[in-house]
């Protein structure tokens, strides 16, 4: 009984011992194997390194690429973003090219980003945007108008049954000028004043 009392220490001591060596040796490895690769680095010769000439390749629009036009109304302060594909003119384009085409061909145009997955253009528009309606009168009826791309007026309703002739003169005025309308919400409201 005697003779198995020290084997328990005995047995952990060797496990202790070969899991130190071997955590030793793989340390001692990567210090060898780290100055092996020092070394070879130091043995560039200085003067081919004026050879070497790193390549930046340069960003370009792809077919892959995301167009964002943020579209600012001065008239109402609305800034409505559209997203699209980009236009193929625009492909193969870097920062700078882009930048001179848009100076040259849309001098309204001005971009905010570019990357190659998203370039986002900025466009001023002295107009209301397309959000909007105007009450006014077609013909001597009262009207709704809605605002066109391009800020122009487009007939969208033409109310026949009521002739602004039958409104008070100031009303009449109000609706010969044009009454700007920033929502369908506000919209029934005013009419529901002329109509009812």
């Amino acid at each position: 009984m005697k003779k198995y009392k020290f084997l328990p220490i005995f047995l952990f001591s060797s496990v202790l011992f070969l899991l130190s060596f071997i955590l030793g040796y793989k340390i001692i490895g990567k210090k060898i194997e780290e100055s092996r690769i020092s070394q070879l680095d130091n043995e560039i010769d200085l003067e081919k390194k004026e050879d070497f000439v790193i390549l930046k390749e340069e960003t370009k629009i792809s077919p892959n690429t995301v167009m964002e036009e943020r579209i600012y109304y001065t008239t109402c302060e609305h800034v409505i973003s559209k997203t699209s594909p980009v236009s193929d003119r625009y492909i193969n384009m870097s920062r700078e090219e882009l930048i001179h085409y848009l100076e040259e061909n849309h001098p309204d145009r001005k971009l905010i980003s570019f990357s190659a997955n998203k370039i986002t253009i900025g466009i001023t528009k002295n107009h209301l945007c397309e959000n909007h309606f105007i009450i006014g009168e077609k013909d001597g009826k009262i009207a709704i108008y809605k605002i066109g791309e391009s800020g122009e007026k487009i007939v969208d309703t033409i109310f026949e049954d009521y002739p602004i002739s039958l409104l008070m003169e100031i009303d009449q005025e109000k609706l010969i000028e044009g009454i700007r309308v920033d929502s369908e919400e506000e919209l029934s409201e005013i009419l529901e004043n002329f109509i009812s």
